[in-house]
């Protein structure tokens, strides 16, 4: 009797992958099987790769090309966070590399503009953290591992996201604090998850500093993630702190993380992840 997992694989051929990268079987073919004297692009080479990875398609040449053994590690990119941003992400690496712990999987910090370097240590996946669309982009362009990304905003079928859930966070606050108009206190975060959370909130204010704080309507209502915030603001209590954001987003995020390393197929819904 088959098992599930073969099962599974037996579904996937070229001819799916191809159709999903939108080439023809010959040129998936060349790619999979690294024939030589084929002059294919860097980016179709990558798309083909990459939905290999993402319908779970699986043969020798592949296992190659996605990680040469597993290294039981996962590594965690970051860049540029923001000041009052760092204690927040800090406790979600913390818990991100606790939970990944349980699983056997080591969690290493990578620097974005290292993470570039094709001659770096290997890893099973990446987690990029807080990351511009356009740098997420230009990163994940450079991998045939998996890349997940945390507080990022895009559109991809391809890739997991793991953000907030706002929209729920936003009415919890209302009916919490008793408020028709609520609006986030945040941290500094990339402009397409300020544009996106607008929609969310009656006004979204992002705090560069603590002395910012004192510039905020003591008379108004908020909610916030970011305990550093919650806990220094002058009007706490006309603030729903949300205290598991980051504890969720590490538990979602490893999830995801076993799925893409063992190429489970999941549907574009569930790449999209809100907590």
């Amino acid at each position: 009797m088959k098992t599930n997992e073969s099962k599974r694989k037996s579904r996937v051929t070229i001819k799916d992958v191809a159709k999903a990268s939108e080439v023809s079987i010959a040129t998936v073919s060349y790619v999979l099987n690294n024939t030589p004297g084929q002059s294919i692009s860097d980016e179709t080479r990558k798309k083909v790769l990459q939905f290999a990875n993402l319908l779970g398609y699986e043969c020798n040449v592949m296992a190659k090309y996605l990680a040469t053994g597993k290294t039981n590690s996962v590594a965690a990119v970051v860049k540029n966070v923001a000041p009052l941003a760092a204690p927040y992400y800090l406790q979600l690496l913390t818990e991100l590399s606790r939970l990944l712990n349980r699983r056997n999987i080591d969690l290493k910090i990578v620097d974005y503009a290292d993470g570039y370097s094709r001659n770096g240590s290997p890893c099973d996946a990446y987690i990029t953290v807080a990351l511009s669309e356009q740098e997420f982009r230009s990163f994940a362009e450079t991998k045939y591992v998996p890349v997940l990304a945390i507080d990022s905003e895009f559109q991809d079928r391809l890739f997991y996201r793991i953000n907030d859930d706002h929209k729920t966070l936003s009415e919890t606050a209302k009916r919490d604090l008793g408020a028709s108009d609520v609006t986030l206190l945040t941290f500094e975060l990339p402009q397409e998850n300020i544009d996106k959370l607008r929609a969310c909130y009656s006004d979204v204010a992002v705090m560069h500093s603590l002395g910012d704080l004192a510039t905020i309507d003591r008379n108004a209502h908020y909610a916030t993630v970011s305990k550093l915030l919650y806990d220094n603001a002058p009007c706490r209590a006309n603030i729903k702190l949300e205290n598991a954001s980051f504890a969720l987003k590490a538990s979602a995020a490893v999830d995801a993380v076993i799925k893409a390393i063992n190429r489970v197929q999941s549907s574009t819904d569930e790449h999209n992840i809100t907590v």
